[in-house]
């Protein structure tokens, strides 16, 4: 059950990386100004993407789920690392965009993934106390 529970936790978090990725792309790279909504859901795919040809998704998902750190901030930091790593193999495969922009996403990347991770982490601690803290009637 705990681990079910860890896994809502990390859909929700990837989910609100997603758009708040999503709303960072914009404000450093622009969007149409006639389709607001439809730029985001341009970007939001294109995370998605991202997110599936380099695996981001399926390490989240399975360092989230076996993850018993007992740090409240040590899952976090173990999902910018691996933001930073699979964003690397991304920018490296797709060859497309030039340094400085890499750079740009991938701090506002990091910054996301940690708030969202870490809210999670906080969720998380209050809906499935670890063992030791469960009280028993």
């Amino acid at each position: 059950m705990l681990t079910l529970k860890r896994l809502a936790v990390w859909f929700a978090e990837t989910s609100l990386e997603v758009l708040l990725l999503g709303l960072a792309l914009i404000a450093l790279f622009g969007y149409d100004q006639h389709a607001f909504f439809r730029s985001l859901v341009a970007y939001a795919t294109g995370i998605i993407l991202f997110s599936f040809t380099t695996g981001y998704l399926l390490t989240t998902a399975v360092a989230r789920g076996a993850w018993r750190g007992e740090q409240w901030w040590s899952y976090s930091a173990i999902a910018v690392g691996l933001f930073l790593v699979h964003s690397e193999i991304f920018f490296v495969i797709s060859g497309g965009s030039k340094r400085p922009e890499q750079f740009s996403i991938q701090v506002a990347g990091a910054c996301i993934v940690f708030a969202c991770t870490l809210a999670g982490s906080f969720v998380l601690r209050k809906w499935a106390p670890a063992r030791g803290r469960v009280e028993h009637p």
